[in-house]
């Protein structure tokens, strides 16, 4: 599932689903798209999820630029 998010430099772009909270804890994203309109980081409120490591412990960053 994709999810519409605007980056820092203002780029608008699908992202897939599972990126989101990295995104977030990276803040490289301002806001994303929900069913309910906009949501602006640092204004509306969100869940945030602990950083996420992979099974070998390494940070889940890592994994997301090793993948293919």
């Amino acid at each position: 599932m994709a999810i519409s998010v605007i980056f820092s430099n203002g780029e608008e772009k699908s992202v897939p689903s599972y990126m989101l909270d990295y995104l977030i804890w990276e803040k490289k994203i301002v806001a994303f798209l929900r069913s309910t309109g906009w949501v602006q980081i640092g204004r509306d409120p969100i869940r945030m999820a602990q950083k996420p490591l992979t099974r070998s412990g390494e940070r889940w960053s890592d994994f997301l630029y090793k993948r293919g």
